[in-house]
């Protein structure tokens, strides 16, 4: 399958935007995002004799002009690495289960998107209300990591079934495409999204509970899919 010229540039585009953005965010957005360690205050200046300096110890950092430090908190490094660890990590489900993440994603419809939004908002309640009557017991807390990672595995899955029907509406204006380039576009308009302050991180957690839901819907992409007529027999 060949691909055209406007996944190259589309990807090339969205990719040159991420940058922007996470350039954006570790500098002139930098305020607004909250500091999860308080900050030392500093004692007042003291004259001191002056002795000779000793090198640091331990490892040096690697610092860009106008970048910040390497591995710093919300610096540009940051941002491009979180984001790139995102896309690689909801690309495996279409590698590792190609087969259940299209029975997933061929469910996805404009129509389905608000009950499956609904049954991820569902399911999230539900494993709040868990992880509060497993914290009372105390003997089962060692289970409510189980069922957070769950959760994120659930959204996960979806959330690349729903970057593979993405990728499919974007194969409709683009052209024909392999699926992971397709879904690698759809993926980086999010991840585009989710870098703008505040109104991204909204988005972001509406795909990922919409996902959650994708997943709950489907039974992870099964066969059958989930319905309350399975109780029958």
């Amino acid at each position: 399958m060949t691909v055209r010229w406007g996944w190259p540039v589309l990807l090339a585009a969205l990719l040159v935007i991420g940058l922007l953005l996470a350039w954006a965010d570790s500098t002139v957005f930098r305020p607004l995002f909250p500091e999860p360690f308080p900050q030392v205050r500093r004692p007042p200046f003291r004259a001191a004799p002056a002795a000779v300096p000793l090198p640091p110890i331990g490892p040096r950092r690697v610092f860009f002009s106008g970048l910040g430090p390497a591995g710093g908190l919300y610096t540009f490094w940051w941002f491009v690495s979180l984001g790139a660890g995102l896309i690689l990590v909801s690309l495996a489900p279409l590698v590792v289960a190609p087969s259940r993440a299209r029975r997933a994603a061929q469910r996805v419809s404009a129509a389905s998107l608000p009950l499956m939004l609904a049954a991820g908002i569902a399911t999230v309640l539900l494993a709040l209300a868990a992880t509060v009557l497993l914290r009372i017991g105390f003997v089962l807390l060692a289970i409510v990591p189980l069922v957070w990672a769950l959760g994120a595995l659930g959204a996960l899955v979806g959330l690349a079934a729903l970057a593979l029907a993405g990728g499919r509406r974007l194969s409709t204006r683009l052209g024909p495409a392999p699926p992971l380039v397709a879904a690698l576009a759809a993926l980086l308009v999010l991840l585009d999204v989710s870098l703008v302050p505040v109104l991204g991180w909204v988005v972001l957690g509406l795909v990922g509970v919409t996902g959650l839901g994708v997943s709950v819907l489907t039974r992870l992409g099964s066969q059958a899919g989930w319905s309350l007529e399975e109780l029958n027999w």
